[in-house]
């Protein structure tokens, strides 16, 4: 069902419902900004991306034969560069757990949904979704700023996640000086080459064999982690292909991220989960390329949907994790070469 005016420039938004009068209502709300598309099932929205160049769809969850969530995994293959977004009244934990992990959903949001917060949201993902990826950083410019890194650690106590911290209550000082131990490059013309990295393994957990010369930009996994299995399970699941580096506070994420610039962050939300939700949602909004794969013995739908819509999450895997499941998340979230 096609708005009756179109104009080139225009964004092109897509929304799929169930309900005749939600898709009555977007189009009252949308029609004058967007060039607007409207299904009411999931086969005929998919038609719709195969036919046209979709920036935006938002799609209702329950919907009968074809779910939201399975409506934006078949979009993900179908458009990747279309943005999507999930918008439901039932924020049940698969639904949750899938708009992640199959359908890398750009928004969660639940019904009913404020009109200016849904506009905001719109926009912004159609801003993304037109905008042209800026280029990367010179090889030899760290990624984050000494700024940078005192915004993210504004804070007056960095918690440490590490095992010894447990037997501790009072959480480790700010330390405004690189950390100890913060991993080093050594430059060889104009090429990057990683030393061993010195950040300490999780105790019982064998370091990281020393990652290959000439790494591409982009390509390693930084643990942060106070569970030695999490270590181990990344290091087998990497197979010794990329580096793997570990941090056991704040400080050494960002000091990682800086000198060795990985592409993925491996972060572990059981423990202290509303410092870790905040540096997650900070490196986000400074590092916006940074992959950033969540796991937690806990499932709950409001912390979910929190690292959805603020920390912009690649993958929510559940522990105990298994190398296999990490494996192909990690192969997901690794950028080309050529990238």
């Amino acid at each position: 069902m096609q708005a009756q005016v179109q104009v080139a420039d225009r964004p092109r938004l897509l929304f799929v419902d169930d309900e005749q009068r939600v898709l009555n209502s977007m189009r009252i709300m949308f029609r004058r900004q967007f060039d607007l598309f409207l299904a009411s099932a999931g086969a005929e929205a998919l038609d719709i991306v195969r036919d046209k160049d979709i920036d935006v769809i938002v799609a209702d969850h329950r919907m009968p034969k074809m779910t939201g969530v399975e409506v934006l995994s078949k979009v993900r293959s179908l458009s990747p560069r279309t943005v999507r977004i999930l918008l439901t009244g039932y924020a049940d934990l698969d639904a949750v757990e899938g708009s992640i992990n199959d359908s890398e959903v750009f928004r969660f949001l639940t019904k009913p949904c404020a009109p200016q917060m849904l506009r905001e949201t719109i926009e912004l993902a159609a801003k993304l979704a037109r905008e042209v990826p800026a280029p990367p950083p010179p090889a030899d410019e760290p990624v984050l700023s000494n700024d940078t890194l005192e915004i993210i650690l504004e804070s007056d106590q960095v918690t440490e996640v590490t095992p010894a911290s447990r037997a501790s209550a009072a959480p480790a000082p700010v330390a405004r000086a690189p950390a100890p131990h913060a991993p080093t490059i050594e430059r060889t013309s104009s090429t990057a080459v990683m030393e061993q990295p010195k950040f300490a393994p999780a105790p019982g957990v064998a370091a990281a064999p020393a990652p290959r010369p000439k790494l591409a930009q982009g390509l390693g996994v930084v643990v942060f982690s106070n569970d030695a299995e999490v270590v181990d399970c990344v290091q087998k699941a990497v197979r010794g292909r990329l580096p793997v580096y570990t941090a056991g506070n704040i400080v050494q994420v960002v000091k990682c991220l800086t000198e060795q610039r990985p592409g993925v962050l491996v972060t572990d939300v059981s423990e202290d989960k509303a410092t870790i939700q905040s540096m997650t949602a900070r490196l986000k909004e400074h590092l916006p390329q940074l992959v950033t794969i969540a796991v937690s013995q806990h499932r709950d739908v409001l912390d979910m949907v929190w690292l959805i819509n603020h920390g912009q999450i690649f993958r929510f895997l559940r522990k105990p994790l298994s190398a296999g499941r990490t494996a192909i998340s990690l192969q997901a979230a690794r950028p080309s070469p050529a990238s």
